[in-house]
């Protein structure tokens, strides 16, 4: 799967931290590395792509608020802790997965938010 080495990649020179793939509805397909949690809230990738349609302009992602930074729905959505912890990217990948990518905040996220798109662009 050549989408997995450009994941490692972007995982072992840590600009991303962890990654989540989500199904077409928002269950959790596969997910590698941290993200940011609190109360113990388990993320809802549901209720995360239902928010995306609705261009909020800000959410909460497994207990964190975020608020939203680029929405470019259907294809990716990026937001940014309300708390100075980093940034979450949501990516559509052409068979309509989602890439969800947690990287701290002294990343660039439009940059970053390019790569991930290179990335989904090879999973299939």
């Amino acid at each position: 799967m050549p989408y997995r080495e450009v994941l490692n990649r972007l995982l072992q020179s840590k600009i991303i931290l962890g990654c989540f793939i989500l199904t077409p509805n928002g269950d959790i397909w596969w997910h590698i590395g941290n993200f940011p949690q609190s109360g113990n809230k388990p993320l809802d990738g549901y209720y995360l792509i239902s928010e995306w349609v609705t261009y909020p302009q800000a959410t909460e992602v497994a207990g964190v608020n975020y608020i939203s930074f680029v929405n470019s729905y259907p294809d990716y959505w990026i937001l940014t802790s309300a708390n100075d912890i980093g940034y979450l990217i949501l990516q559509r990948a052409p068979n309509k997965y989602l890439f969800l990518c947690y990287l701290d905040e002294d990343q660039n996220p439009l940059a970053i938010q390019k790569e991930i798109e290179s990335m989904a662009l090879l999973f299939r």
